[in-house]
């Protein structure tokens, strides 16, 4: 059982990696998919700025939140309230995938930024829902001897969560570069 419940946890900080790092390298197209979910009472009261840029601000804190909740995760696997963080996480981006479905079906979620073009609809759906089952096995506890990191242990991970956030933001800019200057050619 403790490997599953760290593979789990590994699988959840990356995927949390990638798509911070992704979404950074599509800010704008995610903040248009932030738009989408943001209550347009909430636009009007002016709490959040009904423009790009307040969206925009949004983005980016979701993005920074994945890549510091994915590194500090990967860094320190005993830590239960961090497991518990990545399952609310999961929690809210089946909510969202629900919502999506619901209200924006077929529009591009942007969950990995220009890493993907998947969209709400039912296989979105089950995805969140593996990963929301994932995150509650990850908040299974590990004996402590099985996650026993070094501080230079935890520092490496870190250092290569920051260069996996980086591949997955060069990948992701490529990949939108490639897609503007031959549209049609590249999928």
């Amino acid at each position: 059982m403790p490997v599953a419940v760290l593979g789990a946890k590994a699988l959840l900080a990356v995927m949390l990696l990638v798509a911070g790092g992704a979404k950074l390298a599509d800010l704008d197209g995610f903040a248009a998919t932030v738009r989408l979910f943001l209550p347009a009472r909430l636009l009007t009261a002016r709490l959040v700025r009904p423009t790009p840029a307040g969206a925009r601000r949004i983005a980016w804190g979701v993005a920074l939140a994945e890549l510091a909740l994915g590194g500090a995760s990967l860094a320190f696997p005993a830590v239960w309230p961090l497991s518990v963080a990545v399952l609310a996480a999961a929690a809210s981006f089946a909510v969202v995938s629900g919502l999506g479905f619901a209200f924006h079906r077929g529009r591009s979620c942007r969950c990995f930024g220009a890493l993907s073009r998947r969209t709400f609809d039912r296989a979105g759906l089950a995805r969140a829902a593996g990963i929301a089952g994932l995150a509650g096995l990850a908040t299974i506890g590990a004996p402590p001897s099985e996650v026993a990191l070094t501080p230079a242990a935890r520092a490496l991970l870190l250092a290569g969560s920051a260069v996996m956030a980086f591949i997955a933001f060069t990948a992701a800019r490529s990949l939108a570069a490639s897609r503007d200057a031959l549209p049609g050619m590249v999928s």
